[in-house]
């Protein structure tokens, strides 16, 4: 039994209801713009799982998956520092199809907690709202574990207009996530490259192939880049196809990598960006940043089909190179954007870590061919 204060109790406990529901109200949405991962492909133009918009049902203030069969599907929010968090709110879509859910914390990313076991009805939007007692956390995970089936996009597309994650943070060191190496299919590809196949690739003309990025991108002889443009042509029954380093392409890169002057008159009509295989030290914020102002620029200013070619993660730089590759799916998937996977390419081919770089410390031939190929198949997708 709760023990009244003596003495103007009732005055102390208003006091104290006043207090708490103070500190309550202190509490942030401390998922609001963070990063996130998605077990299967997110729908072109989908991406509002934590934009802050709890009311739409398109995209992109929704979020939507693939049409993908497999289940559970899963999304990881990543808070990007640890938390005391005591409410998470799902909110589901009146597009239909979602149904089972499972929500779970972590601390390191690798060990998670499960909060709450839910199921929303069908085709009807509402909000799971579930409180509990304060824990600390960095990572938020909701799985969604089977389909009401029936709803927009097919029987299995999952629909989520939010995820909010209500704590304060701790003001403790975050925890580092372990990347895994990236599996599944190495090729992303999106409606504009499609277009591009049917209007471009397809026609006789010359096309001329432009490569920004750090060493990945070199363009020397016998080098990926080459190596693709001589694939390309061969597909085209040898129409034309010039590839060329960025300064050739009059593109002049700076010290920052978003920040490159073009060239009006010099644009390709292909422009492949790879950055992340020579970093040795993760900074995700000034990354994604740059990266994400170097694509919009290139998407303003050219006409060109811009395709992210993932780096190669090897040896002191296999993590940052996968942090890097997790930044560019998102990227991706938000700017609508074709991507290889470069190390999902090269492990489908059965390429072993001791065999990407030779005596010298260059790309092996069987890398560098195997990267081709892929920029190759992902440009001539059906």
């Amino acid at each position: 039994m709760m023990r009244m204060p003596a003495g103007g109790g009732w005055q102390v406990m208003a006091a104290f209801v006043i207090i708490s529901a103070g500190v309550a109200c202190a509490q942030e949405n401390v998922a609001l713009g963070r990063p996130f991962t998605c077990s299967t492909e997110i729908m072109d133009g989908w991406t509002g799982l934590v934009d802050g918009i709890t009311d739409s049902d398109s995209g992109p203030g929704c979020f939507a998956t693939s049409n993908d069969h497999g289940f559970p599907k899963s999304v990881t929010i990543d808070l990007q520092r640890p938390c005391n968090i005591s409410h998470v709110a799902v909110h589901s879509s009146e597009n239909g199809n979602t149904r089972g859910i499972i929500i779970s914390c972590s601390q390191d990313g690798v060990k998670y907690e499960t909060l709450r076991e839910f199921i929303f009805p069908q085709a009807q939007p509402l909000t799971l709202n579930h409180r509990f007692n304060a824990r600390p956390a960095q990572f938020i995970r909701v799985e969604f574990t089977n389909s009401w089936g029936g709803g927009l996009g097919g029987d299995h597309a999952i629909f989520c207009r939010e995820v909010e994650v209500f704590g304060t943070p701790t003001g403790a060191a975050p925890a580092v996530e372990v990347v895994e190496p990236p599996d599944g299919d190495p090729l992303v590809e999106t409606r504009d490259l499609r277009l591009f196949l049917r209007w471009a690739l397809k026609s006789d003309r010359p096309l001329s192939m432009a490569v920004l990025g750090d060493s990945l991108a070199g363009c020397a002889e016998a080098s990926w880049p080459q190596t693709a443009a001589e694939k390309l042509q061969t597909a085209r029954d040898d129409a034309p196809v010039a590839i060329k380093s960025m300064g050739e392409a009059g593109m002049l890169p700076t010290a920052r990598a978003g920040h490159v002057g073009l060239t009006i008159d010099a644009q390709p009509d292909i422009i492949l960006v790879t950055f992340g295989t020579d970093l040795r030290r993760w900074d995700r914020d000034s990354f994604h940043a740059g990266l994400a102002d170097l694509i919009r620029r290139l998407l303003d200013e050219t006409d060109a089909l811009v395709v992210l070619v993932g780096p190669v993660a090897d040896g002191e730089s296999a993590d940052s190179g996968r942090r890097a590759l997790l930044e560019m799916e998102r990227l991706a998937a938000l700017l609508s954007v074709p991507l290889v996977r470069t190390e999902a390419a090269l492990l489908s081919d059965g390429l072993e870590r001791d065999s990407l770089y030779n005596e010298d410390g260059e790309l092996s031939d069987a890398a560098k061919a195997s990267i081709a190929t892929s920029v190759v198949e992902l440009l001539l997708q059906p």
